[in-house]
């Protein structure tokens, strides 16, 4: 068993080094063919900040406590500046949990069947409506809420961090690294539903490692599940980190038992098993409340579970959303459009695995190497009006854009030596293994549906702990190493 689980870390490791090093190559392409090169000094310069904090700052226990408030102001200076305006999915899904608030169930009767073909929305609109009768309608509360979200992700990224790498200053080089990475904050005042989500994931990826990445307890096990299954109602990609972990255990079952006894298997397995059920029964619980309440009819379905899939292998598109498929397809109702849908992706597979492997490299040049899509935060705005001098809103607005890609470049740079050394170690610390599972699980399902740049979002908590990882191992003095190799966490 012991060998099987290495070679399975190996794998899903060398994996990861894989599609790290790709990411980082199709980035730096970019750069080159856009002449954006004004991205570089942004990478220096967060490069410069990020090992000056973790060289200098001092460590403790009140560390996420800062974050948190840097992170919160930050949002909130944003909120309050900026603002924004729901366009879209988001309008649609305000629009109904106004609705929903005032006792009205007219969302579930639009033309376009949104809430029948993506009965899931539903959660996230039931916790709005439920926010809207608290402090009635209006964009600020569920911003403020927002704001609190993402400061509690990047202290989740530290206290993960502190989980997975108890010796040196790696967790504090993961916090500040996220702290640097500015692309959240362009979302705290749209309303959507992946701020929410990712806080509940990561709380869940907290609670599941336990104590300096020990592993869960039966417990801890029932709780990171039932908060999967809550991340994964307010957006459905709970899946992964819940696949992810089970996985973690298994293997770490494999590493940890050299002569494995049937009991102690059994009891090894208890622990992923009964995670997977809560998350299992949470979700269905969820569901039911959600028709029992009257919110919608459906639950927590997905309706149209093909049309991920139908953008995900459009070849004009690049995998993207586009409008000839919506027109065509999404317009369809019920059994038809789900036939049309499946014989559509069917025929896009059809084309060849060299067709396959060009839309494969587009779709990943465009989820993973393309600017962030400023226009969800900032497209309500004037982008010819003044701003400061000479300056414009619109330049204003690419200049913060141009400093994403560098630190979001910076972030895979620094996770993939981290990566290599846990390729080339002999016997490398298995806490760990999680942020590379849900990396490799991640990347992999893009490869196969809709991709824009916004759905990155969830990962970058996972790549700041990798770099993080990275940076302590470049800045690290010499002759103090890092976590013992030999530690494993239980099963």
């Amino acid at each position: 068993m012991h060998r099987a689980g290495a070679a399975l870390d190996r794998l899903c490791t060398l994996c990861a080094v894989l599609f790290c090093a790709l990411i980082v190559g199709q980035n730096l392409l970019f750069l080159v063919q856009r002449g954006q090169w004004v991205s570089l000094p942004a990478l220096a310069v967060t490069a410069v900040l990020a090992a000056l904090c973790v060289r200098f700052l001092p460590d403790g226990r009140w560390l996420p406590g800062v974050i948190f408030l840097i992170r919160f102001l930050c949002a909130l200076a944003v909120i309050l500046l900026v603002g924004a305006e729901p366009v879209q999915d988001f309008q649609t899904m305000y629009t109904a949990a106004c609705q929903l608030a005032r006792g009205s169930h007219e969302y579930l009767y639009l033309d376009t069947c949104y809430f029948y073909n993506w009965a899931y929305q539903t959660a996230f609109v039931v916790y709005e409506s439920a926010v809207i009768r608290l402090f009635g309608e209006g964009y600020l509360a569920l911003q403020l809420l927002n704001a609190l979200y993402m400061a509690g992700t990047a202290a989740l990224v530290y206290a993960i961090a502190r989980r997975l790498f108890p010796a040196g200053r790696a967790a504090l080089a993961a916090g500040v690294l996220y702290l640097l990475y500015p692309a959240p904050l362009f979302l705290a005042a749209v309303l959507t539903n992946q701020h929410l989500s990712v806080f509940l994931l990561y709380l869940g990826v907290w609670v599941f490692l336990g104590r300096e990445g020990t592993g869960p307890t039966l417990p801890r096990a029932a709780l990171a599940g039932v908060l999967f299954a809550l991340g994964n109602a307010v957006r459905p990609i709970g899946v992964i980190p819940l696949l992810a972990a089970v996985l973690c255990c298994l293997i770490w079952l494999a590493l940890r038992l050299q002569t494995p006894s049937g009991r102690a298997v059994l009891a090894a397995l208890a622990r992923p098993a009964l995670m997977a059920a809560c998350y299992l029964l949470a979700g269905a619980l969820l569901s039911a409340a959600v028709v029992w309440s009257g919110a919608n009819p459906n639950g927590l379905t997905n309706n149209q579970p093909m049309w991920k899939f139908v953008l995900g292998f459009n070849e004009e598109s690049s995998g993207a959303w586009n409008q000839k498929d919506y027109d065509e397809l999404y317009l369809l109702q019920g059994e038809e459009a789900d036939q049309a849908m499946r014989e559509t992706v069917k025929e896009r597979l059809s084309v060849g695995p060299v067709r396959l492997a060009k839309l494969m490299w587009d779709k990943c040049q465009l989820m993973w190497a393309d600017n962030e899509y400023m226009f969800w935060g900032f497209g309500h705005l004037d982008q010819s009006a003044p701003l400061a001098g000479p300056l414009t809103v619109g330049q204003g607005v690419n200049a913060l854009c141009w400093w994403d890609k560098g630190a979001y470049l910076l972030l895979f740079a620094l996770a993939l030596p981290a990566l290599v050394r846990r390729l080339l170690d002999r016997r490398p610390p298995a806490a760990p293994l999680l942020p590379v599972l849900i990396f490799c699980g991640y990347f992999a399902v893009h490869l196969l549906i809709e991709v824009q740049s916004r759905y990155r979002y969830f990962l970058m908590p996972t790549i700041a702990l990798l770099a993080g990882w990275g940076l302590w191992q470049l800045l690290r003095p010499r002759g103090q190493d890092a976590p013992e190799a030999s530690e494993r966490p239980s099963a």
